[in-house]
């Protein structure tokens, strides 16, 4: 499998998983048909009420720590088949030892996290399916906690995973040259020096600015929802402004470009809702 280390700004990454030859289980199946099926609640009309329940859920979805995304990617002990190394993608910037440290670090600390919050939300099981008992309306409190189950389920033991492969040296880090690309004038590897991204006029920008389509998608991006981009919001908080200490590297359109280079349509989506809530979190309202 493949793990990509994209820095968003001078000191937070957004990391994307690409599992290759990996064997899904049953749960992991059941758990495809059922977002298949949730998707296609996109088609509906945003004024209908299945339109109004997809865009509310997809809103909780992006609330979700994009690291919590980044390790449901990564394909459990029982699901890696072949798989047995992990190939680390990043920019030239970064040291071997920096990525290895902040992926130990982020593993260490979420596989605990997650496994205390899984057995919370099954506790709140019996509870929301008592939901059932209103007629008409599906129990959607009892299908968002099965999913916060699963995921944190799929997190955890991603966790799991990722721990072993780097403690048993199962892994090997390179450095993508036409990825950094995107980072020419970042300095040395540890982010001291580090300089804006030349050439991207629109890395500054916060939803409703040059760039970026009040949605929060970057005008062109094929992964957004198209004439729904301004219904389908992402966690992007456009009355705030950047922190200029800690300014983003890359845009939205980078994304994409880097999307379309190495030729993963997911890898759009998760960047994009990292670098999303990245700048949310180093955000601060307008005066």
């Amino acid at each position: 499998m493949r793990v990509f280390v994209i820095p968003i700004t001078r000191t937070h990454w957004a990391l994307h998983c690409h599992p290759t030859n990996s064997v899904p289980t049953r749960l992991t199946r059941w758990a495809g048909t059922a977002y298949e099926k949730w998707s296609k609640w996109s088609d509906y009309p945003r004024d209908s009420w299945r339109g109004k329940i997809y865009a509310y859920g997809e809103t909780l979805m992006d609330k979700i720590d994009f690291r919590e995304y980044f390790l449901k990617e990564i394909p459990s002990k029982s699901e890696a088949g072949t798989a047995t190394r992990m190939d680390v993608i990043a920019p030239d910037f970064l040291s071997r030892s920096e990525i290895v440290h902040e992926l130990k670090a982020l593993a260490v600390t979420q596989t605990p996290y997650h496994s205390k919050w899984m057995k919370y939300c099954c506790y709140l099981l019996p509870v929301s399916s008592l939901f059932t008992l209103v007629p008409v309306v599906p129990n959607f409190p009892l299908f968002y906690n099965m999913f916060r189950v699963y995921s944190h389920y799929k997190a955890g033991h991603g966790a799991k995973h990722l721990l072993q492969l780097l403690e048993s040296g199962e892994y090997d880090v390179s450095h993508d040259v036409e990825l950094s690309r995107w980072y020419a004038g970042v300095g040395g590897g540890t982010g001291t020096g580090v300089e804006p991204l030349s050439g991207t006029p629109d890395s500054r920008t916060v939803v409703g600015g040059s760039g970026e389509s009040v949605g929060g998608y970057s005008e062109g991006s094929s992964a957004g929802q198209g004439d729904n981009n301004d219904f389908y919001r992402t966690t992007m908080d456009s009355n705030c402004r950047l922190l200029e200490e800690d300014p983003p590297l890359v845009s939205d359109n980078d994304i994409a470009q880097m999307a379309k280079y190495l030729k993963l349509p997911a890898f759009e989506a998760a960047i994009r809702r990292a670098r999303h809530q990245i700048i949310a979190q180093n955000s601060k309202p307008a005066a």
